[in-house]
């Protein structure tokens, strides 16, 4: 285990708030629907715009956090969720509780960002792989448990009660932030935020290190969004399953990428970065291959999809901390931006892959596993082509 595991505990938490808000709600929206008494495309949009309030705000806290100091721009975000969480307790129509779960994003996705510049602020290179593993096996139970934890509540309590979870744990957040977490990078002197976003985005864009960081990143986490988007039209539509059998099914990926994140805190220091992303990713592709050729060949059932896609899950498991930690640290003077410019990116494809499982065709598995397939290649391809290319 890591050094000081408060201290990743905390990091866990803060990265965390975000995914527990989006993934706590799905079980309620019907609730708010009948709340409300508004079709479902309104309530849809506590979830929608709150995923793009989320990823608008990734590219701001980058460049805030190296400007103006980790600690005061985290405290920020995390005020901004407590107070969005507010709104949404005590909304009196469906409109402000969208604004309500719009500012809630926007102050989650603070942590996502600044958690991960304050790891390669205290870690060097290498060690931060294995910190980050270690908090994404901790975050990773949030889409396992918190649709459950959504669910219960709203049986139980009622449908505010979700927010006022989040509201909590966002509470809990920022209360040991602010005494338990000191400043660990100094302001950049001078200047002003908008000249750090003309200046650092740049930066990194013209570095071949951080694209392919950020080119496996983004399609390590659209295999999953397209397993997300279009999975559980299939389970309904193709094999007539209840929606309770694809939460079960689903729990087999996510539980093999929390396998792989473990697994990674222990390899990676042994194997090195570089050659984890290279190996899992390849390995994740020829797995999505077998899954190819097994349906192909007839045999198609949800274990002939699901059993791989854990497989999958694994070791992508095993490169995702891996690429997040080492793109993080190729300018540690601009860990904030880096951070958040990857996560920008990552969310926009991801949620592109997945607008995409939802929309083509879910009578028949192969379009779901095509996509899936080919976001594999792109996501071994596109890091191993530019790494190759750095180095010459």
């Amino acid at each position: 285990m890591p050094r000081n595991v408060r201290f990743v505990a905390l990091l866990a938490l803060m990265s965390g708030l975000a995914p527990i808000s989006i993934h706590i709600l799905l079980p309620v929206l019907p609730e708010i629907e009948r709340a409300f008494g508004r079709g479902g495309g309104v309530s849809q949009l506590t979830l929608t715009l709150g995923l793009v309030a989320m990823a608008v705000t990734t590219i701001a806290y980058g460049p805030a956090a190296d400007r103006f100091g980790r600690k005061p721009v985290l405290l920020f975000g995390l005020a901004l969720f407590a107070f969005g969480s507010l709104l949404c307790i005590w909304s009196p129509n469906i409109e402000v509780l969208i604004v309500g779960r719009v500012v809630q994003a926007a102050g989650g996705a603070a942590g996502m960002v600044i958690s991960r510049a304050i790891v390669r602020d205290v870690y060097d290179r290498e060690e931060s792989a294995r910190i980050i593993g270690y908090m994404m096996s901790i975050i990773i139970l949030a889409p396992i448990f918190a649709p459950l934890i959504g669910g219960f509540l709203t049986e139980l309590f009622g449908w505010r009660s979700v927010f006022i979870f989040a509201g909590l744990m966002g509470a809990i957040a920022l209360v040991f932030t602010l005494v338990g977490y000191r400043e660990t990078t100094q302001r950049l002197p001078g200047g002003s935020f908008l000249r750090e976003i003309s200046t650092a985005f740049p930066i990194l864009l013209k570095d071949r290190a951080f694209l392919a960081y950020t080119g496996y990143a983004c399609f390590g986490v659209s295999i999953f969004m397209t397993f997300s988007g279009g999975l559980p039209h299939i389970m309904v539509n193709l094999f007539d399953r209840p929606p309770s059998d694809f939460g079960l099914f689903f729990m087999m990926i996510m539980t093999g990428f929390m396998i792989g994140t473990v697994l990674s805190t222990r390899l990676t220091p042994k194997i090195g970065i570089e050659n984890m992303i290279r190996r899992a990713s390849a390995t994740g592709f020829l797995v999505a291959l077998v899954m190819l050729t097994l349906l192909l060949t007839g045999h198609v059932s949800p274990w002939t999809i699901f059993v791989p896609a854990a497989a999958m899950g694994i070791c992508h498991g095993l490169a995702m901390p891996n690429a997040q930690a080492a793109g993080v640290s190729v300018n540690p003077s601009i860990a904030g931006s880096a951070s958040g410019l990857l996560i920008f990116i990552q969310m926009a494809v991801g949620a592109a892959f997945a607008q995409s499982a939802g929309m083509i065709p879910t009578d028949t598995p192969f379009p779901l596993v095509i996509q899936v397939t080919i976001a594999a290649f792109l996501a071994f391809a596109s890091f191993s082509f530019l790494i190759g290319r750095r180095r010459s």
